[in-house]
C-alpha cells in the first residue's frame, strides 16, 4: 500500500489527482467490505459482524507491525484517537444494520446524505471555505436521498434511519481524520482505530455469537483486510485534500452498490432509488468540478 502511493507522488502529478485515485481507491475496497458484511449479515446479528471486522483488522496490524506496534500506539491526543475509533465503531453498527434489513443499493443510497454533513462540519470545524452554490448542491442530494427513503409510502421502512446515522457519525469521524493528520501517522490512526473497535466491540459477542464454518470464518478475515486497505488510502487522501473536497466521492459507492446488488443480489432499483441516486450523483459531479476549479 505504501509502495502505491509512493508511485503516485513520483509521478508529479497535483495534489487534487492523487487524492482522486486514492479515494477512488478507498470507496472501492470500502464496498467490497460492505458487500462481505451483507453476505455475513445473513447469518449473524451485525453486531458480531462488527466485532469480526475490528478485530480481524487488529490482528493484521499486529502481524504487520510486529515489534513497533508498542511505537505506533504513541499519539499526541490519544483521547481523540480512541473517540475517532469509538466514531467508526458506531458507523460501522448503523451501516452493517442497514445492509442487515434494506436492499444494497437503497441502503448505500441513504448513507449518500454524509457529504452535506461534512460540508458544513468542514466549514465550522476546519474553517475550510464553502460557497453558496456548493450548499445548494448538496442540498440536491440530500434529496436525492430524501426520495429514496420513500417518506410519504405507506410501507415507508424505518430502517432507513440506520444508513443516516451511520452518515452523520462518518461525518463527523472525516473531520477527525483530517486534524488527526497534522499530528499522528497513518500507522497510530490505523491501530488505534483497530482497538478502539475491537475493545468497544467486544462485549456484543457474550449476547449474540455464533460459531462459523471456515468459509464464513475467511469472510471476517476479509473484513479487517478490506478495511485496513481502504483506510490507509482514506488517510492519505486525506493529506493532500481538503475534507469538503474528498466528501463527494462517497457518491461513487451508489454506483458500486448498484452495480453488487444487481450481479449478486439479482436486486433492481424502483425508480424512487433511480431518481433519487441521479441527482446524489449529479450533485457530487458538479461539486467536484467546482472544488477542482
Amino acid at each position: 500500500m505504501i509502495s502505491v502511493v509512493k508511485k503516485l507522488l513520483d509521478l508529479n502529478l497535483s495534489n487534487s489527482l492523487i487524492g482522486t485515485l486514492l479515494l477512488i481507491s478507498t470507496y472501492l475496497f470500502f464496498s467490497i467490505m460492505e458487500l462481505t458484511a451483507k453476505e455475513l449479515g445473513q447469518s449473524f446479528n451485525p453486531f458480531q459482524v462488527v466485532f469480526a471486522r475490528y478485530s480481524s483488522q487488529l490482528i493484521l496490524l499486529l502481524i504487520i507491525f510486529n515489534k513497533k506496534t508498542g511505537e505506533h500506539l504513541k499519539s499526541e491526543f490519544p483521547l481523540l484517537q480512541v473517540l475517532r475509533g469509538a466514531l467508526l465503531l458506531i458507523t460501522t453498527c448503523f451501516m452493517f444494520s442497514g445492509l442487515a434489513y434494506l436492499p444494497f443499493a437503497e441502503n448505500i443510497a441513504i448513507y449518500m446524505i454524509g457529504p452535506v454533513i461534512t460540508t458544513i462540519l468542514a466549514f465550522f470545524i476546519l474553517k475550510e471555505k464553502i460557497t453558496l452554490t456548493q450548499i445548494i448542491i448538496v442540498i440536491v442530494g440530500l434529496i436525492g436521498a430524501i426520495i429514496i427513503s420513500k417518506p410519504n409510502s405507506n410501507v415507508f421502512n424505518y430502517a432507513v434511519i440506520f444508513p443516516f446515522l451511520a452518515a452523520t457519525c462518518f461525518a463527523f469521524f472525516t473531520i477527525f481524520t483530517k486534524f488527526l493528520n497534522t499530528s499522528d501517522s497513518n500507522q497510530t490512526t490505523l491501530l488505534f482505530t483497530a482497538f478502539s473497535g475491537s475493545v468497544l466491540s467486544f462485549p456484543f459477542i457474550f449476547f449474540y455469537w455464533e460459531t462459523p464454518n471456515f468459509y464464513q470464518l475467511a469472510l471476517m478475515f476479509c473484513l479487517g483486510s478490506l478495511a485496513t486497505i481502504g483506510h490507509f488510502f482514506f488517510i492519505e487522501a486525506l493529506k493532500v485534500i481538503n475534507a469538503s473536497f474528498a466528501a463527494p466521492f462517497v457518491y461513487l459507492t451508489v454506483l458500486l452498490a448498484a452495480f453488487w446488488g444487481f450481479f449478486i443480489y439479482d436486486e433492481i432499483p424502483d425508480d424512487n432509488t433511480i431518481l433519487g441516486a441521479f441527482l446524489i450523483i449529479l450533485a457530487g459531479i458538479i461539486i467536484t468540478r467546482i472544488k477542482t476549479k
